[in-house]
C-alpha cells in the first residue's frame, strides 16, 4: 500500500500563512462567505499548492481535510464513491491523490438545472498567486467502459467540455466568496462528435453533446485533473442541497 505524506503543521501553516498572503483562519474558514456553510451533512476540502522544493514527510495517520497538489505542473486526484473522506492525500506524484465522496444523483440532461443534485460544490481560490500564476483549474475525467461514448472509435479516457477556471479570490477590490462549480465537478458533458479524418487525426468540434454524472456506470475510474497554476490554496465546499 502507498504511504500517504503530509506536511508537520508548522510548514503546513507556514505554507498557508506567510508564503501564500492569508491568514490560517483564511485556509480552514467558518461557514459563509457564498457557499452558505457546509452545514449539516457538508463537507470542506482544501486542495494545498506545493513546489518541488517543500518538503513532505512520511505520516499513515492522514484523515485531514487536505490534499497536496503540484502548485505548478498537473496533478491527478482519482474520485471514489463513500462518504466525505480523502483516502491520500498526496496528489504531487505520478500515483496521485484521492478522494472519496458521495454519488451526486442522476444528471443525464445536457442542461444542466434540469439535475436535481444531492449536494453542490463550491469553490474559491485563495492567497497571493506566485508570479506569473494563470487561472485554477480543474476538469473531471473518466474512461468509458462498454461504449464508445464520443465516437472515436475507441474505449478510452475522456474529459468534461466543461471546465473550473478561477483566478484568486483574494486581494484590493475583490472578495472571497465561492463560486457553484458543481457542474463541473459533479458532472461530465462529452462531445459526442469525434470524428477521425483520413490523416487518422481527432476531429473535435468541442460541443456539449451528453452529460453523466460522477459513478455514472456508463464510465469508470473517474478523476479531477487539477492544474493549481501557481495558486496556494484552493477550498470546496460540499453543501447538502436536501436542508
Amino acid at each position: 500500500m502507498k504511504t500517504t505524506k503530509v506536511l508537520s503543521l508548522a510548514v503546513l501553516m507556514a505554507a498557508m500563512t506567510g508564503m501564500s498572503g492569508i491568514t490560517f483562519s483564511d485556509a480552514f474558514a467558518a461557514p459563509g462567505n457564498g457557499a452558505g456553510g457546509v452545514g449539516s451533512g457538508g463537507y470542506q476540502l482544501n486542495l494545498i499548492g506545493m513546489d518541488k522544493n517543500d518538503k513532505l514527510g512520511d505520516n499513515d495517520d492522514n484523515n485531514g481535510h487536505r490534499i497536496f497538489v503540484n502548485i505548478n505542473g498537473h496533478s491527478t486526484i482519482k474520485l471514489s464513491v463513500g462518504p466525505f473522506e480523502v483516502i491520500d492525500a498526496d496528489a504531487t506524484d505520478s500515483d496521485g491523490g484521492e478522494f472519496q465522496l458521495p454519488y451526486p444523483g442522476d444528471c443525464d440532461t445536457v442542461d444542466f438545472d434540469q439535475c436535481n443534485l444531492a449536494y453542490s460544490v463550491h469553490m474559491r481560490v485563495l492567497g497571493k498567486p506566485l508570479p506569473n500564476a494563470e487561472k485554477y483549474g480543474i476538469v473531471t475525467c473518466a474512461e468509458e467502459k462498454s461504449a464508445d461514448l464520443n465516437n472515436d472509435g475507441v474505449l478510452d479516457a475522456v474529459c468534461s467540455e466543461e471546465t473550473v477556471s478561477l483566478s484568486s479570490a483574494n486581494g484590493k477590490g475583490k472578495n472571497s466568496k465561492f463560486t457553484n462549480v458543481s457542474k463541473e465537478l459533479l458532472t461530465l458533458c462529452i462531445d459526442t462528435d469525434v470524428t477521425v479524418d483520413s490523416g487518422n487525426d481527432n476531429i473535435i468540434d468541442n460541443d456539449c453533446d451528453l452529460r453523466a454524472e460522477l459513478f455514472d456506470d456508463k464510465l469508470m475510474n473517474f478523476t479531477w485533473e487539477v492544474d493549481a497554476n501557481g495558486h496556494r490554496l484552493a477550498q470546496l465546499r460540499f453543501i447538502d442541497n436536501q436542508n
